[in-house]
């Protein structure tokens, strides 16, 4: 899997004055109760999919990708103009169509990447919170591992809709200095998924070159 998409893999996968002198409990539950209302929100919906426009930063690049994302349970599938995407909930494979390549991993191998299925249920475990803010009926919610050591992530930053209870951005930090901004649009709960969205087909690409890494 190349690094661009690992980073993306990152995430299609994570605030008013007055609450910054709080103690980090009681922004802990300020948060918990806000991220509650989105995931009871999202639950709903036995599968979603949403557009996206996805910033990649570090040294070494800056990178500016749009496109479209399906989940459904811990599988996903995500299409831009360089790749596509498809994960059966343990495999993943990324098609390169410039380089007509396709890399093959485990999804349990990729340690440093972020499951896309995770981006609406992260919060759950292994994080404390601060409240940061609010602006323009938006709520800004910082996550912090409990575990750093241990931990994929150095931060995590979710700007949530306070009318929709829905995530609008989220913003992940790695430890090697990488910024990732998700914007999310046009979310849409149960669409209609065909039963092959997830399900990788070797037949419509004759000619491409597998890179079997698993």
């Amino acid at each position: 899997m190349t690094m661009r998409t690992a980073l993306f893999t990152i995430l299609i996968l994570v605030f008013t004055t007055n609450f910054l002198s709080q103690n980090l409990s009681d922004q802990n539950t300020i948060s918990k109760e806000i991220l509650a209302k989105v995931s009871d929100n999202y639950q709903q919906y036995s599968s979603i999919k949403f557009t996206f426009t996805l910033n990649i930063n570090s040294q070494d690049f800056n990178e500016e990708q749009e496109g479209f994302a399906i989940i459904k349970d811990d599988k996903f599938y995500y299409e831009t103009a360089e790749r596509k995407v498809i994960c059966d909930g343990k495999a993943v494979w990324t098609v390169i169509a410039e380089d007509d390549e396709c890399y093959i991993d485990n999804l349990s191998d990729l340690d440093n990447t972020i499951n896309p299925s995770e981006i609406f249920t992260i919060w759950k475990t292994g994080f404390n919170y601060k409240y940061v803010k609010k602006e323009d009926n938006n709520h800004y919610i910082k996550m912090f591992p409990q575990n750093p050591d241990k931990s994929k992530y150095h931060t995590i930053i979710m700007k949530i809709d306070e009318n929709s209870n829905t995530i609008k951005q989220s913003t992940v930090k790695t430890k090697d200095g990488v910024s990732i901004k998700l914007n999310i649009t046009d979310l849409k709960g149960n669409p209609v998924i065909s039963i092959n969205t997830f399900t990788w087909a070797e037949s419509k690409y004759p000619t491409i070159d597998i890179i079997d890494n698993r």
